[in-house]
């Protein structure tokens, strides 16, 4: 969904980095770290971050109040942190900022579960109401991840049946959401 994108030279936010995997697999798959900006609230994951994707700009960051000035990133990367904001309200103004930083045609990757999560009655859905009020459209989805649980329990079998039963929507609990600035 952001072949394009990931291709040009523009700058990549990855909001709520973590311990910085997704930055470290960007760099590692030839974007020039120097590309990289990376933000989570906690600041022993920063720290992880910096050294995981060497190069790459990491801070301490809000995602509901981004310290960038607007239009400054081709690709704004959210995954999985708006399921754990704790209210709609967090989610939209997240998601908000999120396009206010984007630049025209910019590309906001999201990924977010689509079912509730037994194990984690914490994690709020984000609805399709969430992108409409943060002005995140046109936009693009897929459906990914075998359900966790049926995925652990493929043992030694999960390279034979994984990619089937991936293939199964009903099966899928995540989404991922492309929303293009114009």
């Amino acid at each position: 969904m952001a072949a394009t994108e990931l291709a040009g030279d523009g700058r990549i936010l990855d909001v709520g980095c973590g311990t910085g995997w997704f930055l470290r697999e960007l760099a590692q798959s030839g974007i020039n770290p120097g590309r990289l900006r990376g933000i989570d609230a906690l600041p022993a994951r920063v720290a992880a971050a910096r050294e995981a994707a060497p190069g790459a700009e990491v801070e301490v960051g809000d995602a509901g109040n981004l310290q960038f000035p607007d239009g400054g990133f081709a690709v704004v990367v959210q995954l999985t942190v708006l399921s754990s904001l704790g209210s709609h309200r967090a989610i939209r103004k997240a998601l908000g900022e999120g396009m206010r930083v984007l630049a025209p045609g910019g590309l906001l990757l999201v990924y977010e579960p689509r079912v509730p999560n037994p194990f984690n009655r914490h994690t709020i859905l984000l609805r399709d109401g969430d992108l409409d009020a943060a002005g995140a459209s046109p936009r693009e989805q897929s459906t990914l991840t075998l359900v966790p649980a049926l995925a652990r329990r493929l043992g030694s079998r999960t390279q034979a049946r994984y990619e089937r039963l991936a293939g199964v929507p009903l099966l899928r609990t995540h989404r991922l959401i492309a929303c293009q600035r114009v």
